[in-house]
């Protein structure tokens, strides 16, 4: 065989060194895209970590957060006295259709009569006990009034009998009785009964000295006093005069009793006095709301 040329030979070395360093360049390519391909699906297969908000819990309003409650509504009882002599008249009151307290007195020609229509209408029953006043002799005494020369056995026995006249009967509040309020003898007696019976007791206050509410604290008798008779004079202005100064007492101290009677113009005074006491946030209440 003839000999390979020098030429020959390195130009057979210089296309085998072409060869691997193409192939090193396609291997270096390949690896590169496979590098670049990884990233690519890392980058759109995993997302970033979204960033976590972080919210305060809000706490419940504690006794320091929360709002201080309204006060409640100022009360006024109004209380009707000397109910049962004309149904007319009391129904002209109980048009009113806002709470109203009848006292009704026993003995009289509509008693009972009074007090079922009372009742009907949604109105509360009070008895009007006949007490003695001072200078008895003054007056005109309702029938089976108590007097203070009266025994315990005779108190109670009358009282009982006239609550038996009035059907429907919540407490009692006395007619007259300047003088038989202030006995602690005869007051006594009647709060027993009234414990015994669960009624209530509204002193009149037809006298400054009256031992009535003493004597039902320590019965143990839910009571109230009245701060003003708004009737004495009938005349329209100073009937809602009155009304307003017991509006007042309501707003100062949180409730009031005011007594008037079933005269038409008692019953006008307050039907136009509605709105502004509306107005005020006072609430008309039944006597038994304000006892205690």
């Amino acid at each position: 065989m003839g000999r390979i040329k020098p030429e020959m030979a390195r130009s057979g070395k210089r296309k085998n060194r072409g060869k691997r360093r193409k192939g090193r360049r396609l291997l270096y390519l390949l690896i590169s895209l496979g590098v670049a391909g990884s990233l690519v699906f890392f980058l759109f297969r995993t997302k970033p970590a979204e960033k976590r908000v972080v919210r305060p819990i809000p706490t419940p309003p504690g006794p320091a957060a929360s709002l201080p409650p309204s006060p409640p509504a100022a009360r006024l009882a109004l209380i009707i006295d000397d109910g049962g002599y004309s149904l007319e008249k009391m129904k002209a009151m109980m048009g009113i259709g806002l709470p109203i307290t009848f006292a009704i007195l026993p003995n009289v020609p509509h008693s009972r009569e009074a007090a079922l229509l009372a009742h009907r209408q949604g109105a509360e029953v009070m008895l009007h006990l006949p007490l003695e006043p001072r200078k008895s002799e003054n007056y005109s005494l309702e029938k089976d009034t108590i007097l203070t020369g009266m025994n315990k056995a005779e108190i109670q026995s009358i009282l009982r009998r006239n609550l038996s006249q009035i059907p429907h009967v919540r407490g009692v509040n006395n007619h007259m009785g300047s003088r038989a309020t202030e006995d602690p003898q005869v007051m006594k007696a009647l709060m027993e009964v009234l414990k015994k019976e669960g009624l209530y007791y509204v002193d009149s206050h037809t006298s400054s000295r009256s031992v009535g509410p003493r004597e039902a604290r320590q019965a143990g008798v839910f009571f109230a006093s009245n701060d003003r008779f708004i009737d004495h004079q009938k005349d329209l202005e100073t009937i809602k005069q009155a009304i307003r100064l017991a509006m007042k007492k309501a707003k100062q101290e949180g409730k009031a009793v005011a007594i008037g009677h079933p005269h038409p113009l008692t019953s006008r005074a307050i039907r136009e006095m509605i709105p502004e006491i509306e107005r005020d946030g006072i609430r008309l209440v039944f006597a038994s709301e304000v006892v205690g």
